[in-house]
Protein backbone atom coordinates (compact mmCIF):
# COMPACT_ATOMS: atom_id res chain seq x y z
CA UNK A 1 0.00 0.00 0.00
CA UNK A 2 1.08 3.69 -1.34
CA UNK A 3 -0.96 6.20 0.93
CA UNK A 4 0.58 9.92 1.58
CA UNK A 5 2.29 9.00 4.85
CA UNK A 6 3.84 6.22 3.29
CA UNK A 7 5.20 8.14 0.14
CA UNK A 8 6.25 10.91 2.91
CA UNK A 9 8.12 8.75 5.03
CA UNK A 10 10.21 6.84 1.82
CA UNK A 11 11.22 10.40 1.19
CA UNK A 12 11.91 11.67 4.58
CA UNK A 13 14.53 8.10 5.11
CA UNK A 14 16.78 8.98 2.18
CA UNK A 15 19.96 7.11 1.64
CA UNK A 16 21.75 9.46 3.94
CA UNK A 17 19.13 9.94 6.45
CA UNK A 18 18.90 6.02 6.71
CA UNK A 19 22.69 5.78 7.20
CA UNK A 20 22.33 8.05 10.24
CA UNK A 21 19.12 6.29 11.24
CA UNK A 22 21.01 3.02 11.54
CA UNK A 23 24.12 4.82 13.12
CA UNK A 24 21.49 5.93 15.96
CA UNK A 25 21.49 2.38 17.30
CA UNK A 26 24.48 2.76 18.41
CA UNK A 27 24.33 3.84 22.27
CA UNK A 28 27.07 4.72 24.16
CA UNK A 29 26.92 4.35 28.14
CA UNK A 30 27.75 7.59 29.87
CA UNK A 31 29.15 5.14 32.95
CA UNK A 32 32.30 3.85 31.33
CA UNK A 33 33.05 7.33 30.08
CA UNK A 34 31.41 7.03 26.57
CA UNK A 35 29.80 10.11 25.34
CA UNK A 36 26.08 10.01 23.74
CA UNK A 37 26.78 12.33 20.37
CA UNK A 38 23.31 11.50 19.07
CA UNK A 39 20.76 12.77 20.43
CA UNK A 40 20.52 15.62 18.85
CA UNK A 41 20.00 13.25 16.47
CA UNK A 42 17.57 11.71 17.50
CA UNK A 43 15.46 14.40 18.36
CA UNK A 44 15.48 15.46 15.31
CA UNK A 45 14.01 12.12 13.70
CA UNK A 46 11.44 11.86 16.21
CA UNK A 47 10.00 15.47 15.24
CA UNK A 48 10.52 14.10 11.28
CA UNK A 49 8.06 11.48 12.60
CA UNK A 50 5.75 13.73 14.65
CA UNK A 51 5.55 16.01 11.35
CA UNK A 52 4.48 13.39 9.45
CA UNK A 53 1.60 12.62 11.47
CA UNK A 54 3.05 9.15 12.44
CA UNK A 55 1.77 9.28 16.61
CA UNK A 56 -1.69 8.79 16.36
CA UNK A 57 -3.79 5.93 16.86
CA UNK A 58 -5.28 3.95 13.92
CA UNK A 59 -8.27 5.48 12.89
CA UNK A 60 -11.43 4.87 14.84
CA UNK A 61 -13.87 2.26 15.16
CA UNK A 62 -17.49 2.70 15.13
CA UNK A 63 -18.25 0.27 18.18
CA UNK A 64 -18.84 -3.84 17.66
CA UNK A 65 -18.92 -5.53 15.10
CA UNK A 66 -22.35 -7.75 14.41
CA UNK A 67 -20.76 -10.85 14.88
CA UNK A 68 -19.16 -9.82 18.34
CA UNK A 69 -15.41 -10.89 17.37
CA UNK A 70 -14.33 -7.53 17.14
CA UNK A 71 -14.73 -3.72 16.16
CA UNK A 72 -16.42 -2.69 12.97
CA UNK A 73 -14.55 -2.19 9.99
CA UNK A 74 -12.43 0.79 9.74
CA UNK A 75 -14.34 3.65 7.93
CA UNK A 76 -12.77 5.10 4.88
CA UNK A 77 -9.73 7.29 5.68
CA UNK A 78 -7.38 9.05 4.84
CA UNK A 79 -4.55 7.65 6.47
CA UNK A 80 -5.24 3.70 5.44
CA UNK A 81 -5.77 1.93 8.78
CA UNK A 82 -3.21 -0.94 9.76
CA UNK A 83 -2.30 -1.98 6.35
CA UNK A 84 -1.02 1.51 5.91
CA UNK A 85 0.64 1.23 9.52
CA UNK A 86 2.35 -1.93 8.56
CA UNK A 87 3.43 -0.55 4.97
CA UNK A 88 5.04 2.49 7.16
CA UNK A 89 6.76 -0.11 9.71
CA UNK A 90 8.09 -2.41 7.27
CA UNK A 91 10.24 0.83 6.16
CA UNK A 92 11.24 1.96 9.50
CA UNK A 93 12.27 -2.00 9.69
CA UNK A 94 14.31 -1.67 6.37
CA UNK A 95 16.27 1.45 7.93
CA UNK A 96 16.65 -0.07 11.58
CA UNK A 97 14.82 2.92 13.09
CA UNK A 98 15.30 2.56 17.09
CA UNK A 99 12.78 5.19 18.90
CA UNK A 100 9.73 5.22 20.77
CA UNK A 101 7.12 5.42 17.79
CA UNK A 102 5.91 1.82 17.77
CA UNK A 103 5.36 2.05 21.61
CA UNK A 104 3.90 5.42 20.87
CA UNK A 105 0.93 4.24 18.23
CA UNK A 106 0.25 1.66 20.65
CA UNK A 107 -0.25 3.89 23.87
CA UNK A 108 -2.36 6.54 21.25
CA UNK A 109 -4.43 3.62 20.53
CA UNK A 110 -5.20 2.46 24.60
CA UNK A 111 -5.69 5.84 25.04
CA UNK A 112 -8.19 6.67 22.40
CA UNK A 113 -10.14 4.16 23.40
CA UNK A 114 -10.71 5.84 26.73
CA UNK A 115 -11.18 8.72 24.86
CA UNK A 116 -8.09 10.79 25.47
CA UNK A 117 -5.13 12.16 23.18
CA UNK A 118 -1.64 11.65 23.86
CA UNK A 119 -0.59 13.96 26.29
CA UNK A 120 1.90 16.31 23.79
CA UNK A 121 4.73 15.03 21.34
CA UNK A 122 7.40 13.44 23.58
CA UNK A 123 6.32 9.93 23.36
CA UNK A 124 5.62 6.95 25.52
CA UNK A 125 6.91 3.69 26.17
CA UNK A 126 5.07 0.30 27.10
CA UNK A 127 6.22 -1.08 30.44
CA UNK A 128 4.84 -4.64 30.64
CA UNK A 129 7.10 -6.97 31.57
CA UNK A 130 8.11 -8.04 35.07
CA UNK A 131 10.86 -10.42 33.77
CA UNK A 132 12.69 -10.99 30.84
CA UNK A 133 11.06 -14.51 30.56
CA UNK A 134 7.41 -13.09 30.27
CA UNK A 135 5.21 -13.00 27.35
CA UNK A 136 3.16 -9.40 27.03
CA UNK A 137 0.39 -11.15 27.04
CA UNK A 138 0.69 -11.81 30.59
CA UNK A 139 1.49 -8.24 32.25
CA UNK A 140 3.85 -7.78 35.32
CA UNK A 141 1.82 -7.02 38.90
CA UNK A 142 0.90 -3.47 39.36
CA UNK A 143 -0.58 -2.34 42.75
CA UNK A 144 -2.75 0.82 43.10
CA UNK A 145 -2.55 2.45 46.22
CA UNK A 146 -5.90 2.99 47.91
CA UNK A 147 -5.29 6.20 49.63
CA UNK A 148 -3.12 8.15 47.25
CA UNK A 149 -4.13 5.99 44.12
CA UNK A 150 0.15 6.10 43.35
CA UNK A 151 0.88 2.48 41.31
CA UNK A 152 3.43 0.59 42.60
CA UNK A 153 5.05 -1.66 39.86
CA UNK A 154 8.75 -2.90 38.51
CA UNK A 155 9.24 -2.92 34.87
CA UNK A 156 11.69 -4.86 32.89
CA UNK A 157 13.18 -4.56 29.08
CA UNK A 158 11.16 -0.96 28.91
CA UNK A 159 12.37 0.47 25.22
CA UNK A 160 13.60 4.30 25.11
CA UNK A 161 12.49 5.09 28.34
CA UNK A 162 15.24 7.97 28.81
CA UNK A 163 13.54 9.55 25.67
CA UNK A 164 9.89 9.52 26.62
CA UNK A 165 7.81 11.96 28.55
CA UNK A 166 5.40 9.09 30.22
CA UNK A 167 5.04 5.43 30.66
CA UNK A 168 2.26 3.48 29.69
CA UNK A 169 2.30 0.83 32.68
CA UNK A 170 0.09 -2.05 31.52
CA UNK A 171 -0.30 -4.49 34.82
CA UNK A 172 -2.31 -7.03 36.76
CA UNK A 173 -3.84 -6.17 40.03
CA UNK A 174 -5.99 -7.76 42.42
CA UNK A 175 -9.13 -6.52 40.15
CA UNK A 176 -7.73 -7.33 37.20
CA UNK A 177 -5.53 -5.62 34.25
CA UNK A 178 -5.31 -2.39 34.39
CA UNK A 179 -3.37 0.74 32.37
CA UNK A 180 -1.72 3.54 34.08
CA UNK A 181 -0.07 6.42 32.17
CA UNK A 182 2.73 8.24 34.32
CA UNK A 183 5.17 11.07 34.09
CA UNK A 184 8.73 9.67 33.28
CA UNK A 185 10.59 12.01 35.08
CA UNK A 186 8.79 12.18 38.52
CA UNK A 187 10.65 11.53 41.32
CA UNK A 188 9.02 8.12 42.57
CA UNK A 189 10.48 6.83 38.98
CA UNK A 190 13.98 4.66 38.80
CA UNK A 191 15.18 4.15 35.12
CA UNK A 192 18.20 1.96 35.13
CA UNK A 193 19.52 1.17 31.51
CA UNK A 194 20.21 -2.71 30.72
CA UNK A 195 23.28 -4.24 29.00
CA UNK A 196 21.54 -5.68 25.44
CA UNK A 197 23.24 -7.31 22.45
CA UNK A 198 21.40 -5.40 19.95
CA UNK A 199 23.16 -1.92 20.88
CA UNK A 200 19.75 -0.46 21.39
CA UNK A 201 18.54 1.69 24.51
CA UNK A 202 16.28 -0.62 27.16
CA UNK A 203 15.81 -0.30 30.62
CA UNK A 204 14.81 -1.07 34.16
CA UNK A 205 11.92 0.72 35.98
CA UNK A 206 10.32 0.75 39.34
CA UNK A 207 7.40 3.03 40.11
CA UNK A 208 7.12 3.73 43.88
CA UNK A 209 4.09 5.33 44.35
CA UNK A 210 3.80 7.11 41.18
CA UNK A 211 0.46 9.34 40.78
CA UNK A 212 -0.99 8.21 37.18
CA UNK A 213 -2.09 11.04 34.84
CA UNK A 214 -4.69 8.58 33.42
CA UNK A 215 -5.95 5.29 34.38
CA UNK A 216 -8.36 2.90 32.99
CA UNK A 217 -9.20 -0.75 33.32
CA UNK A 218 -6.96 -2.54 30.99
CA UNK A 219 -9.42 -5.45 29.36
CA UNK A 220 -8.57 -4.27 25.88
CA UNK A 221 -4.87 -5.19 26.40
CA UNK A 222 -5.45 -8.27 24.30
CA UNK A 223 -6.99 -6.23 21.15
CA UNK A 224 -3.98 -3.77 20.94
CA UNK A 225 -1.30 -6.31 21.55
CA UNK A 226 -2.63 -7.71 18.58
CA UNK A 227 -2.69 -5.00 16.54
CA UNK A 228 0.91 -4.10 17.86
CA UNK A 229 1.90 -6.93 16.90
CA UNK A 230 0.71 -6.76 13.38
CA UNK A 231 3.17 -3.52 13.14
CA UNK A 232 5.65 -5.48 14.77
CA UNK A 233 5.85 -7.85 11.86
CA UNK A 234 5.83 -5.36 9.55
CA UNK A 235 9.01 -4.10 11.33
CA UNK A 236 10.73 -7.42 11.22
CA UNK A 237 9.70 -8.16 7.74
CA UNK A 238 11.07 -4.62 7.05
CA UNK A 239 14.39 -5.14 8.92
CA UNK A 240 15.02 -9.06 6.89
CA UNK A 241 14.31 -7.14 3.80
CA UNK A 242 17.18 -4.69 4.48
CA UNK A 243 19.30 -7.20 5.36
CA UNK A 244 18.29 -9.27 2.18
CA UNK A 245 18.86 -6.39 -0.09
CA UNK A 246 22.88 -5.76 1.89
CA UNK A 247 23.10 -9.39 0.45
CA UNK A 248 21.82 -8.92 -2.74
CA UNK A 249 24.25 -5.77 -3.44
CA UNK A 250 27.12 -8.04 -1.97
CA UNK A 251 26.73 -10.77 -4.21
CA UNK A 252 26.79 -8.42 -6.68
CA UNK A 253 29.72 -6.68 -6.29
CA UNK A 254 32.10 -9.30 -4.46
CA UNK A 255 34.07 -11.29 -7.14
CA UNK A 256 36.19 -14.52 -6.91
CA UNK A 257 37.19 -16.36 -9.44
CA UNK A 258 36.59 -13.68 -11.87
CA UNK A 259 33.17 -12.93 -11.39
CA UNK A 260 30.43 -11.93 -8.97
CA UNK A 261 29.39 -14.36 -6.05
CA UNK A 262 25.94 -14.06 -6.72
CA UNK A 263 26.56 -16.29 -9.79
CA UNK A 264 27.63 -19.44 -7.99
CA UNK A 265 24.37 -21.52 -7.46
CA UNK A 266 24.50 -22.42 -4.00
CA UNK A 267 24.55 -18.86 -2.92
CA UNK A 268 22.04 -17.35 -6.14
CA UNK A 269 19.57 -20.51 -4.78
CA UNK A 270 20.01 -19.28 -1.64
CA UNK A 271 18.60 -16.01 -2.09
CA UNK A 272 16.25 -16.81 -4.10
CA UNK A 273 14.65 -19.31 -1.79
CA UNK A 274 15.02 -16.15 0.95
CA UNK A 275 13.19 -14.04 -1.76
CA UNK A 276 9.99 -16.72 -1.46
CA UNK A 277 9.74 -16.45 2.06
CA UNK A 278 10.51 -12.88 2.08
CA UNK A 279 7.37 -12.48 0.12
CA UNK A 280 4.94 -14.59 2.24
CA UNK A 281 6.19 -12.96 5.46
CA UNK A 282 4.84 -9.74 3.84
CA UNK A 283 1.55 -11.01 2.34
CA UNK A 284 0.69 -13.20 5.98
CA UNK A 285 1.15 -9.17 7.73
CA UNK A 286 -0.74 -7.45 4.87
CA UNK A 287 -3.78 -10.08 5.47
CA UNK A 288 -3.41 -9.63 9.30
CA UNK A 289 -3.64 -6.42 8.74
CA UNK A 290 -6.56 -6.14 6.17
CA UNK A 291 -8.62 -8.34 8.91
CA UNK A 292 -7.88 -5.45 11.79
CA UNK A 293 -9.10 -3.51 9.09
CA UNK A 294 -12.39 -5.10 8.84
CA UNK A 295 -12.90 -5.32 12.49
CA UNK A 296 -11.76 -8.74 13.11
CA UNK A 297 -10.58 -10.63 15.68
CA UNK A 298 -6.72 -10.61 14.54
CA UNK A 299 -5.25 -12.24 17.75
CA UNK A 300 -4.73 -15.66 15.89
CA UNK A 301 -3.58 -14.17 12.42
CA UNK A 302 -1.17 -11.21 14.50
CA UNK A 303 0.32 -14.14 16.45
CA UNK A 304 0.75 -16.06 13.08
CA UNK A 305 2.35 -13.40 11.09
CA UNK A 306 4.08 -12.24 14.06
CA UNK A 307 6.09 -15.73 13.97
CA UNK A 308 6.58 -16.17 10.65
CA UNK A 309 7.78 -12.27 10.14
CA UNK A 310 10.63 -13.59 13.89
CA UNK A 311 12.06 -16.46 12.40
CA UNK A 312 12.51 -14.89 8.78
CA UNK A 313 14.35 -11.64 10.40
CA UNK A 314 16.57 -14.30 12.35
CA UNK A 315 17.29 -16.81 9.08
CA UNK A 316 17.73 -13.43 6.63
CA UNK A 317 20.40 -11.82 9.03
CA UNK A 318 22.35 -15.12 9.41
CA UNK A 319 22.94 -15.46 6.19
CA UNK A 320 23.49 -11.90 5.17
CA UNK A 321 26.34 -12.17 7.52
CA UNK A 322 27.27 -15.88 5.90
CA UNK A 323 26.82 -14.13 2.60
CA UNK A 324 29.37 -11.45 3.79
CA UNK A 325 32.04 -13.87 5.33
CA UNK A 326 34.38 -12.49 7.39
CA UNK A 327 33.43 -8.75 6.45
CA UNK A 328 30.00 -8.95 7.97
CA UNK A 329 31.72 -10.01 11.58
CA UNK A 330 33.29 -6.16 11.93
CA UNK A 331 30.87 -4.79 14.78
CA UNK A 332 30.50 -1.04 12.59
CA UNK A 333 29.47 -3.20 9.57
CA UNK A 334 25.63 -2.95 8.55
CA UNK A 335 24.66 -6.54 8.15
CA UNK A 336 26.33 -7.08 11.94
CA UNK A 337 23.94 -4.92 13.14
CA UNK A 338 21.36 -5.97 11.81
CA UNK A 339 21.67 -9.45 12.95
CA UNK A 340 22.12 -8.04 16.29
CA UNK A 341 18.69 -5.90 15.69
CA UNK A 342 17.23 -9.31 14.80
CA UNK A 343 17.71 -11.20 17.73
CA UNK A 344 15.59 -8.77 19.92
CA UNK A 345 12.99 -7.83 18.50
CA UNK A 346 11.94 -11.13 17.33
CA UNK A 347 11.39 -11.49 20.85
CA UNK A 348 9.87 -7.60 21.46
CA UNK A 349 6.04 -8.73 21.41
CA UNK A 350 6.17 -12.59 22.42
CA UNK A 351 8.92 -14.92 21.02
CA UNK A 352 7.99 -17.57 18.29
CA UNK A 353 7.63 -20.30 21.06
CA UNK A 354 5.47 -18.06 23.54
CA UNK A 355 2.82 -16.70 20.21
CA UNK A 356 2.50 -20.71 19.09
CA UNK A 357 1.84 -21.63 22.54
CA UNK A 358 -0.70 -18.89 22.83
CA UNK A 359 -2.35 -19.67 18.94
CA UNK A 360 -3.15 -23.41 20.51
CA UNK A 361 -6.46 -22.33 22.57
CA UNK A 362 -7.08 -19.79 19.49
CA UNK A 363 -7.37 -22.81 17.28
CA UNK A 364 -9.20 -24.81 19.35
CA UNK A 365 -12.15 -22.10 20.42
CA UNK A 366 -12.37 -21.85 16.07
CA UNK A 367 -12.84 -25.69 15.70
CA UNK A 368 -15.92 -25.98 18.11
Amino acid sequence: MTTTRVHALAEFLDPDLTAMVRRMAYRPRPDNGSADDNPAIRAMIWQGLVGLGLTGPPPDTAGPAADGAGPAPVADSPVGGHEELAAITERLGAALYQGPLLDTVTAADLLARGGRDLPGDGGVALAVRADGAASPADPGAMTVDPTTGGIHAERRFVGFATEVDHLLVVGTTDDGPRLALVPRDHPTVTVRRHEELGQGELHHVRLAGTPAVWSADGSGWSRALATARIRQAGYLVGLARGAFDLAVAYARERQQFGQPIGRFQAIAFRLAELSIHLDAARLLTLDAARDADQGRDTRLAAARCLAAAADLARTMTTEALQVHGASGLVNDHDAHLFHRRAAIESLWLGSPTQLRAEVLPLLREQLR
